[in-house]
């Protein structure tokens, strides 16, 4: 007998992972929540989805797509996408991405299949990793900053798969404390809201 891993389905199972990463937040990002949920509801009802693949080992049978969430989507956020007021000397006001707060040391993961396209030390978002990725048809790149010293996994130019080890949450380059800094940009261009992204593009619970 084969036991079945539960998997959560497309929709409103996905804005139930989103809606439980985004209630009570801090101050500094409730404003993300409206969009969050905009750009989750608009996605879900005119994007395109995945279609599940099943693989079999000698006890479960898991159902996946092939993005996931690069830490527990529970993580608490400390800022959101969007306008802000700039927490640091050297932080931005117009915030890229968005920052979850797993706790310092916390493992980061792909989000999906890729390639390494930077791995290492640069400007405000300190030791970070990019991985550009082909996800239903499209490029896309997924950034990962603020990483732990010496905690980077990969390096430029290596194929990764989704849920590979990256790095760990750190506090390296403009930050005021241990984060993930993490951004979504399509065609590698500009980056955009990650939270509505991940709502239409993870399909299925967390199992890291």
């Amino acid at each position: 007998m084969f036991r079945k891993r539960r998997t959560i389905g497309f929709g409103a199972a996905a804005l139930v992972i989103l809606s439980t990463t985004v209630n009570n937040l801090p101050a500094s990002a409730v404003t993300m929540k409206d969009e969050a949920y905009a750009a989750a509801s608009q996605s879900l009802v005119g994007g395109n989805t995945f279609t599940p693949i099943a693989v079999r080992d000698s006890f479960f049978i898991t159902q996946y797509t092939p993005v996931q969430w690069p830490i527990s989507p529970s993580s608490e956020v400390s800022s959101g996408f969007g306008y802000r007021i700039a927490p640091c000397r050297g932080c931005s006001s117009d915030h890229q991405g968005v920052d979850f707060d797993p706790g310092y040391g916390t493992p980061i993961q792909a989000v999906a299949d890729g390639v390494v396209v930077f791995a290492g030390s640069d400007g405000g978002l300190g030791q970070h990793v990019i991985v550009q990725h082909q996800i239903n048809g499209a490029m896309v790149q997924s950034v990962y900053g603020h990483m732990i010293t010496g905690s980077i996994a990969v390096r430029v130019g290596d194929t990764v798969a989704r849920g590979q080890l990256l790095g760990d949450v750190g506090s390296t380059g403009a930050s005021t404390g241990a984060h993930l800094h993490f951004e979504i940009r399509p065609g590698g261009g500009s980056a955009v809201e990650p939270l509505g992204w991940l709502a239409k593009n993870v399909t299925e619970a967390w199992v890291g």
